[in-house]
């Protein structure tokens, strides 16, 4: 790979702006051009000074893209021309140029062993005057032998199928009169070292919330949590009490009870028995029992008593009762 003479850009100015762009101008080494006639099967014309075509001539040529920089790409190739001299024209016309489909070897290939051709193929291509350059932009064929090296079999160059009788001689590389070879001029646009990364990007807004999904099944019921502490005491409520009062006279020496009964809608909440009077004759009154009524333990007082004495004594039974739905109580 050898980059072009000035001479052959446009001149030192134009290499200047080149480089200044940061593109590579570079000609690929012509590896191979031969041409085979039907007239003569057999014969091989690796050797020839020109590439003939027409009148059952086909020339053929290669070019070397193994010798590209590292790391070339179908998209940093930028432009590929094919550049042919004309040396001389037998009959004006123009021409097809097809990719060739197989292998061959310039001191080999004949008539009878060309691959065929096809694929993207360019057709009319109009042949200039003798003496003239012919340029034919072909960037979409070498992008395509970049990225698939393998199908680099270089291009066959034939009469066009709108003007079969064209018959044209360009140099070869072994014309050592003229010396114009075919040559592929490349152009690479450098992309240079991968830069940092830019900055993180702000967030995007926030999407629509989705809709609601279907309700799962209903889990286990989880182990019973520990018991909570005792809440504070409520403020007690209002209680109407109600004091109830019975005196008897009691015979002497005799054990004897005394029930009370509270009103109905009332419970009993306490009560008391003992001598009526609380003079010198009430030690001779001997409680023996005082408390809720066993039988109707939330209504009635029972009082057991013994009077020690011979003498009757008066005695008195009383209860403390209260309106049921402020008390409770057995």
């Amino acid at each position: 790979m050898v980059l072009r003479s000035t001479q052959r850009l446009l001149g030192a100015a134009a290499l200047a702006s080149l480089t200044a762009g940061h593109a590579l101008a570079l000609d690929a080494p012509l590896a191979a051009d031969a041409h085979t006639s039907t007239a003569v099967p057999a014969s091989n014309f690796g050797s020839a000074a020109t590439l003939n075509v027409g009148g059952g001539a086909t020339g053929l040529l290669r070019f070397d893209l193994g010798t590209l920089p590292a790391g070339t790409t179908a998209a940093k190739l930028s432009k590929a021309t094919l550049v042919l001299y004309v040396n001389r024209v037998g009959s004006p016309g123009a021409i097809d140029l097809h990719p060739v489909n197989g292998n061959w070897t310039e001191s080999a290939v004949t008539a009878a062993s060309q691959p065929p051709a096809g694929g993207s193929s360019l057709f009319s291509l109009a042949l200039p005057a003798a003496g003239q350059y012919m340029a034919v932009d072909v960037t979409a064929q070498v992008k395509t032998w970049i990225s698939n090296p393998a199908t680099n079999f270089g291009w066959a160059i034939a009469p066009a199928l709108t003007a079969p009788a064209t018959v044209a001689f360009f140099d070869s590389k072994e014309n050592t009169a003229t010396g114009h070879v075919a040559r592929l001029d490349l152009t690479l646009a450098d992309q240079g070292p991968k830069g940092d990364p830019g900055p993180q990007g702000l967030p995007g807004l926030p999407g629509a919330p989705g809709a609601t999904g279907a309700t799962g099944p209903t889990g286990a019921t989880g182990p019973q949590g520990p018991r909570g502490l005792t809440g504070a005491t409520g403020p007690a409520g209002p209680v109407n009490l109600f004091y109830r009062r019975n005196d008897s006279s009691m015979a002497g020496n005799v054990r004897a009870e005394r029930t009370l009964a509270c009103p109905a809608g009332t419970r009993v909440v306490g009560g008391g028995c003992g001598h009526r009077d609380f003079n010198d004759a009430a030690p001779d009154i001997k409680i023996n029992f005082s408390g809720p009524n066993p039988s109707t333990p939330t209504t009635t007082w029972r009082c057991v008593m013994t009077n020690n004495s011979s003498a009757s004594r008066a005695v008195q039974i009383y209860a403390i009762c209260a309106e049921a739905s402020n008390t409770n109580g057995p």
